[in-house]
């Protein structure tokens, strides 16, 4: 009786040292899986900020190359014309702009990213809003021989926004546009007053490549360009629709997509009337 008790002392002994073993070596493993996974997704981030300052620093560099040339030339009275010095001027303050678009974006972002309160909210006109973003943008929009139907609902409803901010998003969606729709085709921008939900809806509508499925929620993720793009020769930070989504979210709000490859995008930017406290 002593050796049956003491074998199973043994074998008791043994299947826990088992138990032991198969348990250390399943958190090895997993331990293993989850460093794996957070080194990819550590370089992944980081082939991303690369691309991301590679694309900033592009997108800087040629409007700051497009002004210093035509400066250069005015400076030096290279000019044929008082008409061709108007249109240097004008080449200059269109770059400047946009110069001043991309820093405002890569300003704003860097903001969100260490967390600060870059909002201020007032009662505001969503309408005039988007009035002015269109107005800023004109001189791009007739560059891109992009033809623009704007509407507005009459019973507009006011929010409280932050107008600099909306204004800013509002500018990226039709650069969006801007950057991807052929030329000579148009762009649909509508306010409109969403009764049922008690809101305001910013409709920006475009008749580019379109967006595949399943890239409707990865293209507002920060850095993220869809794959057709990134086989057009259009240049891009990866911060805008990141940027327009966070926006939104600040307002109380909700953006969405609606594409299919080819045929164009909708985007729908709502938020409440009366907006956030």
């Amino acid at each position: 009786q002593k050796d049956t008790g003491a074998r199973g002392a043994r074998s008791g002994r043994q299947l826990l040292d088992l138990i032991l073993i198969g348990v250390a070596f399943s958190v090895m493993v997993s331990g293993l899986a989850v460093l794996m996974l957070a080194a990819r997704r550590e370089r992944r981030a980081n082939d991303l900020k690369s691309d991301f300052i590679s694309n900033v620093s592009h997108e800087l560099k040629t409007p700051l190359s497009i002004i210093s040339m035509f400066g250069e030339m005015l400076a030096t009275g290279r000019i044929k014309s008082q008409e061709q010095a108007t249109e240097y001027a004008d080449i200059i303050w269109r770059e400047s702009v946009r110069l001043a678009r991309l820093i405002d974006n890569v300003l704003d972002f860097a903001k969100i990213e260490r967390g600060s309160d870059v909002y201020e909210f007032a009662e505001g006109d969503v309408a005039a809003v988007v009035q002015r973003a269109l107005e800023l943008s004109v001189h791009r929009l007739q560059k891109a021989d992009l033809e623009v139907t704007a509407r507005y609902d009459d019973d507009l409803p006011l929010a409280r926004i932050d107008a600099n901010a909306l204004t800013l998003a509002v500018l990226n969606l039709v650069d969006n546009a801007i950057k991807y729709a052929a030329a000579g085709k148009r762009l649909e921008v509508e306010v409109t007053h969403d009764k049922v939900r008690g809101g305001i809806t910013l409709t920006v509508r475009d008749f580019g490549p379109g967006i595949a499925t399943d890239e409707h929620e990865r293209i507002f993720e920060r850095f993220y360009r869809s794959r057709a793009v990134r086989l057009m020769p259009v240049r891009g930070s990866g911060i805008g629709l990141a940027l327009v989504k966070h926006i939104t979210l600040a307002h109380g709000g909700e953006i969405t997509v609606e594409s299919d490859p080819g045929a164009g995008a909708t985007f729908r930017l709502w938020i409440p009337a009366g907006g956030q406290e």
